[in-house]
């Protein structure tokens, strides 16, 4: 997977840590002007994120190689805040409201949303640290990138190297599909799924035939053609004008198809009210799967990740939106005691690779093993996976995904494929644009908990009336100041369009 989106996934991902022996990595590493900032102090460092596995138990043996490094480089210790998913958003939302004081955190389009962040005023602005600290991160990150995570003409966050248009993909849990013969390469849409969940809902007892998640849906439920602007909202590029979600006859009609295969029994009963996507993946009861934050056609990032053999079909390509840019990105808290050496530390991660890649991997030996070029610089590795796996960050939640090692997590071939659909995909024509919800706060507040109310039953489709709760939905919205909401975001890309003539 990458978080290559991802939350559940969405996500789709992979990060990088420490190196095995000081010594190799004091060549590869300049001061990056850390004299001037004063490294003669020893700081301690703090990172929050959502736990990316469950069973992270070689933590502290993978901190303690890593800051090695930091202590020789930068005169500092880094520790990882890694927070369970179910408490992940008010965790952070409760250290913002009462100014606590962190460094690092992880900030997306999803999850601890980056615009909500600035609002609120949790981020620190990066131009300055960039400029002084953070060359390597300014070589590495893609240029428009920078344009997704500037608000008000300031830097708020550090894109990642991620797949922006990231493929999407169906999943199948390959012993099912083999058993029943089933052509799930000629599947295209949530529709062509059906005589394969029948058969499955028929014949196994054991198995929930499709996967639907509270948080991040399922498999072949998107709008590809549609840039993301705010919750509900969607840039119709074809027309170019906004439109609500609810709003698309593509995106009903997938919704309805969910609710037609819960009434069918193809669903799980409590599915909404799910919020562990990888645990769910990974205990095996379901015959047909959301991909793991990116799509291989041989199945392999989802066979690693989940722990059991997978194949995949292709859904399709999202176009690449502001959004879609970042994915996986990293702030500087406006509480940090120590700013500059924290983009000190995010410099050292993109510079060096072999850093990177121990925080992601883990410690050779104990997370991975070394399968062809021990010694350079890109070695192949096999890392554990399943009940055996310890130890995982993805890298794009460090920042530098281009320069994970090649492995069972995604090969050199596949993360050249996913830089090469970056650079040529189709990208959204509001590019750059973000959206300020400051005029229209009170409304989104309300919108946002009708969304909260409303999207475990409308990704799971788990509502007794389809057409009433769709219509009852909407009203919901008008009722929380959507229409509001919908004036203003015309507003506001009325004078971007304007401003970028």
């Amino acid at each position: 997977m990458i978080r290559a989106k991802g939350k559940a996934s969405k996500w789709l991902g992979i990060a990088a840590s420490v190196f095995l022996v000081s010594a190799i990595f004091a060549a590869g590493c300049s001061k990056n002007g850390n004299d001037e900032a004063g490294t003669k102090d020893f700081v301690e460092l703090s990172w929050y994120m959502s736990k990316p596995i469950d069973n992270e138990k070689d933590q502290a043996a993978v901190e303690e190689e890593a800051n090695k490094v930091f202590k020789e480089k930068i005169n500092a210790k880094l520790h990882f805040n890694l927070i369970d998913n179910a408490g992940w958003e008010d965790k952070m939302k409760l250290m913002s409201g009462a100014g606590e004081a962190y460094d690092l955190v992880f900030t997306s389009t999803y999850s601890n949303r980056l615009y909500l962040n600035v609002q609120r005023g949790a981020f620190l602005p990066l131009d300055e640290l960039l400029d002084k600290y953070g060359q390597d991160i300014k070589k590495k990150v893609d240029p428009r990138a920078w344009k997704a995570v500037t608000y008000n003409g300031k830097i708020m966050a550090i894109p990642a190297q991620t797949p922006y248009t990231q493929p999407i993909g169906f999943v199948f849990k390959k012993e099912l599909v083999d058993k029943y013969q089933f052509d799930y390469k000629n599947v295209k849409t949530l529709k062509d799924l059906e005589p394969f969940l029948e058969k499955l809902k028929k014949n196994e007892p054991d198995i929930t035939p499709i996967m639907a998640f509270a948080r991040g849906g399922m498999a072949g439920v998107a709008l590809l053609d549609y840039g993301s602007i705010i919750d509900g909202v969607v840039y119709d590029e074809k027309n170019g004008k906004p439109v609500l979600t609810l709003d698309v006859p593509d995106y009903v009609d997938h919704l309805r198809t969910v609710n037609d295969f819960y009434r069918k029994g193809y669903i799980a009963k409590d599915a909404a009210v799910k919020t562990d996507f990888l645990a769910e993946a990974k205990s095996g009861k379901y015959g047909v799967l959301k991909d793991s934050g990116g799509y291989t056609e041989d199945g392999s990032k989802s066979t690693a990740l989940f722990g059991y053999p997978t194949v995949e079909s292709l859904y399709g390509y999202p176009i690449i939106s502001t959004d879609s840019m970042i994915q996986a990105a990293t702030a500087i808290s406006k509480t940090s005691k120590n700013p500059d050496r924290a983009m000190m530390l995010l410099n050292l991660i993109w510079q060096d690779k072999k850093l990177s890649n121990t925080l992601a991997y883990g410690l050779e030996g104990q997370n991975y093993t070394v399968k062809s070029g021990q010694g350079t610089d890109n070695p192949t590795i096999e890392a554990k996976s399943g009940a055996e796996q310890t130890w995982a960050i993805w890298h794009n939640w460090l920042g530098p995904l281009w320069d994970q090692w090649d492995s069972n997590w995604n090969s050199t071939k596949a993360l050249e494929a996913m830089k090469k659909n970056n650079d040529a995909a189709q990208t959204s024509a509001l590019l750059g644009f973000s959206f300020n919800s400051e005029p229209v706060k009170a409304e989104v507040a309300q919108v946002s908990a009708v969304f909260a109310e409303i999207k475990p039953i409308l990704l799971t489709g788990s509502m007794p009336d389809f057409d009433k709760y769709i219509a009852d939905a909407k009203q919901k919205l008008n009722n929380a100041g959507m229409d509001k909401i919908m004036i203003e975001v015309q507003k506001q890309i009325d004078a971007w369009k304007e401003a970028n003539k």
